[in-house]
């Protein structure tokens, strides 16, 4: 079992990173997880062809002042895509207050901050979150600690119901629909891929389906800049 934690923290942590704001350094970085990133699918026996993703990723890398346009206008500005769980509410600021304040009772409880520019319901965040609960479930079973690992997997089964597994599918459609840039269209493929496969045996998701855009007007999410 902790091998399959192990990789499954590495395919969390590399999806989480591959949402930063795009940077020529970001894009190497991505480039040397690959085998890594294909290595933890084959582990969990997904199979998954990372081969679109991979040139994505070269011909990003010779366009990153494009990448960073369109990061800007699926995440930032023109909000194609929101990449943050509360820009899917539409009951506007009493719901997204709600949301907002349990997402962090998810984190303080950890002993956890998100720290800007990032939002704590930011896509970046909500898998580095589910990949600290799992390296955490990781290290109690090391530890034979059955109280602690119990406590780490009920948060995320939890957290994933309430949280990131609720809205990453619209979100992935959304990049699906919007985006311009292959690295992201490929990416999206990727996040849904495996979010689908995780969400399996976890009860009680109620997908967001539906974003109004006209609920967001006037506001633009703190970008990566």
């Amino acid at each position: 079992m902790t091998m399959s934690v192990l990789h499954r923290a590495y395919i969390y942590q590399f999806l989480s990173l591959a949402f930063f704001y795009p940077q020529k350094e970001l894009l190497e970085e991505l480039e040397e997880g690959l085998h890594d990133l294909s290595l933890s699918f084959k582990t969990l026996q997904m199979q998954v062809d990372l081969e679109p993703f991979k040139k994505a990723i070269a011909e990003a890398k010779e366009r990153v002042i494009d990448l960073q346009g369109e990061w800007n206008a699926l995440f930032s500005t023109t909000l194609k895509a929101p990449a943050n769980e509360t820009a899917y509410e539409l009951e506007k600021a009493g719901r997204k207050a709600v949301e907002l304040a349990d997402i962090e009772g998810f984190y303080k409880a950890f002993g956890l901050e998100v720290k800007s520019p990032y939002e704590p319901d930011s896509i970046v965040a909500e898998l580095e979150f589910t990949a600290f609960l799992l390296r955490g479930k990781m290290w109690a079973e090391q530890q034979g600690n059955a109280e602690a690992q119990e406590v780490y997997e009920n948060a995320f089964r939890s957290f994933f119901r309430d949280h990131l597994g609720r809205w990453y599918r619209i979100f992935t459609d959304l990049l699906k629909e919007h985006s311009e840039e292959n690295y992201y269209r490929h990416l999206g493929e990727l996040l849904k891929s495996f979010l689908d496969k995780e969400r399996e045996g976890i009860e009680g998701i109620v997908d967001l389906k539906e974003y109004r855009k006209e609920v967001l007007e006037g506001v633009s999410w703190k970008c990566g800049t």
